[in-house]
């Protein structure tokens, strides 16, 4: 009977130890990665299967690891690729290889004399933009002093961007402001940085705009123009810091 009473102890404990390995076993699938979950994971013990967990597929997460893509802009078929010209670049500016980045000099470059070439620091694109719809956009995220627009290749070489009656731009002060200037006014528009600006020029229906193009399309400004002669894309990079520059980008199609 001893025996016999032992025996039964013993196999009370062995089914009260396998229950509590089920219980430790379903606690650790609980927590396992949900990568590791599936049919080819089910445990079982002693014949006892154990619930699946949910896999990745019917229990997705949110993939967080890459920013969402930007979105081709809504003027990316109207897109030029607009190249500085040099003729009318400033002493103080430099040009890449490609005529698409324009960077402050760290010393006055020695370029010939010409009446087209600006006193200031400032540059317009060989592109003359006379009728229908063109889009670009500028990089100005390395720039710590900027203006961007449209000028007529008549503007006054002694003149700075948007204070002129043939010119337009929006402009960042440095200093948390950003302006448009639209003959000869200033429009204050706010405290945020645009890291990339998007230049609408519509000249079927007479209208500029800017927008900021960083993530999602934004619209900075908007104004009515008309040209008396061509105009083409300009650039004001002011403070004169060494190294700072402005990239016309690839508009995404």
């Amino acid at each position: 009977v001893a025996v016999e009473k032992s025996i039964t102890e013993v196999g009370q404990e062995l089914t009260e130890l396998v229950e509590h390995l089920v219980d430790i076993v379903r606690s650790l699938q609980n927590q396992r990665p949900l990568s590791e979950s599936g049919p080819d994971n089910e445990l079982s013990i002693l014949g006892k299967e154990l619930p699946e967990a949910p896999s990745s597929s019917s229990c997705p997460l949110p993939d967080q690891s890459h920013p969402a893509l930007k979105r081709a802009s809504q003027f990316a078929q109207w897109a030029i690729h607009p190249t500085f010209n040099l003729k009318s670049l400033s002493c103080s500016l430099e040009v890449s290889t490609d005529s698409r980045t324009v960077t402050v000099s760290h010393r006055p470059q020695p370029y010939r004399w010409s009446c087209e070439r600006f006193s200031t620091s400032q540059v317009l694109c060989s592109q003359a933009l006379f009728s229908g719809k063109h889009y670009w956009e500028v990089d100005t995220r390395n720039c710590s002093h900027w203006a961007v627009g449209v000028a007529s290749w008549e503007m006054s070489r002694d003149q700075v961007l948007g204070r002129t009656m043939d010119s337009c731009c929006v402009e960042w002060k440095g200093t948390n402001q950003l302006s448009a200037w639209h003959m000869v006014k200033e429009t204050v528009l706010g405290s945020d940085r645009p890291g990339v600006v998007g230049i609408w020029l519509n000249l079927e229906e007479g209208k500029l705009a800017f927008y900021s193009v960083d993530n999602q399309e934004k619209l900075l400004y908007e104004c009515t123009i008309s040209a008396a002669s061509p105009l083409h894309p300009a650039f004001w990079l002011y403070g004169l810091y060494p190294g700072n520059y402005l990239i016309i980008k690839q508009v995404k199609v």
